[in-house]
């Protein structure tokens, strides 16, 4: 197995073992467990790419209904799941709004499913990197008309024949703090500005070379 498949089934191990122990019951009824058809079950769950335990969340969900699964129905659907589940479209239909991989694909599919759903996240991390900087963007703009209306309220106060001593010299303390402020605020602007731009040429570069439909 190459390095970088060994790396990716190193960073969902946790995602998947949490997923897992977080879903202890599928929430099945008990009409639901005693009409199931375990290998349409097994199907739905290998095509939606879910891992060999998940068989164990509906025996929980069951068992409080005296309700057994067939392992046998349930493992042949799965398996017909996984074959049509483990195609490269679907690896980067998954790796696009960011879902984890559960390690469920083997053979010759699983490079080429690695390696979609790969740029499927890639193409989701650059949106994500995107929007966050459009936020931090956003609120430095905000940020900077708030410290512009602070200005204009300390200096019109400034200049008023009327101010105390003491209240005039915190008032000139006061406008070269928010002069300062305002300076970092407009360079912010800029630096995030110029990143903005640059990872939205980024994200529309991985969208035009993806080999699917986004």
């Amino acid at each position: 197995m190459s390095a970088s498949l060994t790396t990716l089934r190193s960073c969902f191990a946790g995602l998947l073992t949490a997923a897992l122990l977080g879903a202890c019951a599928t929430g099945m009824s008990k009409n639901e467990c005693a009409l199931a058809d375990w290998q349409t079950i097994g199907y739905e769950d290998g095509l939606r790419g879910w891992p060999a335990e998940r068989i164990g969340a509906h025996r929980v969900a069951c068992a409080k209904h005296q309700v057994t699964p067939n392992l046998a129905a349930y493992t042949a659907g799965r398996e017909r799941g996984l074959r049509e589940y483990c195609q490269p479209k679907n690896g980067f239909r998954a790796g696009l709004p960011g879902a984890g991989y559960a390690n469920v694909c083997s053979g010759p599919s699983e490079p080429l499913f690695v390696d979609s759903y790969r740029y499927g996240r890639q193409i989701h991390d650059a949106r994500a990197e995107l929007r966050s900087t459009h936020t931090r963007l956003r609120n430095a703009r905000e940020g900077l008309v708030h410290t512009n209306t602070a200005m204009a309220s300390v200096t019109a106060e400034l200049v008023l024949p009327a101010v105390p001593i003491d209240r005039r010299a915190w008032l000139a303390t006061e406008l070269v703090r928010l002069t300062q402020e305002r300076t970092e605020l407009v360079t912010r602007i800029d630096q995030l500005a110029a990143h903005s731009q640059q990872l939205a040429v980024n994200v529309q570069g991985l969208e035009r070379q993806s080999p699917y439909a986004i």
